[in-house]
């Protein structure tokens, strides 16, 4: 049995969207969104970057929610918030990143060339 004061362990990010489970609370933000089992605004920003690709270019240099934690005295340290949606937020920037250097490489040369040619 896992002992309940800990976190469960961290998943791999899997690679589709998903929206949040229930209703928001208001002044929620985008860290009730992720609560809630939404996906990270690097997600969305991945897969809309196939349409507008700087915004992968944002995402890449977007923060990260760090996961909250409480030091306890006797017990060590308790976690307030789920570390996968930290590890997750990572996972979708490191994506924006390698698509940020591949349409460098490869959108860029093709707009300078229609703008030189066309």
């Amino acid at each position: 049995m896992r002992d309940p004061r800990k976190p469960a362990p961290v998943q791999s990010t899997s690679w589709a969207l998903s929206l949040p489970m229930g209703r928001a609370e208001p002044g929620e933000g985008w860290r009730g969104w992720t609560d809630r089992g939404g996906s990270p605004l690097h997600a969305w920003a991945f897969f809309v970057g196939f349409v507008l690709f700087p915004l992968w270019w944002i995402a890449s240099c977007m923060g990260i929610p760090q996961t909250r934690t409480l030091d306890g005295q006797e017990k060590g340290v308790v976690m307030i918030d789920d570390p996968q949606v930290e590890h997750d937020a990572r996972s979708w920037r490191l994506r924006c990143r390698v698509m940020a250097v591949i349409s460098f490489f490869t959108y860029v040369p093709f707009i300078v060339c229609v703008a030189v040619f066309a």
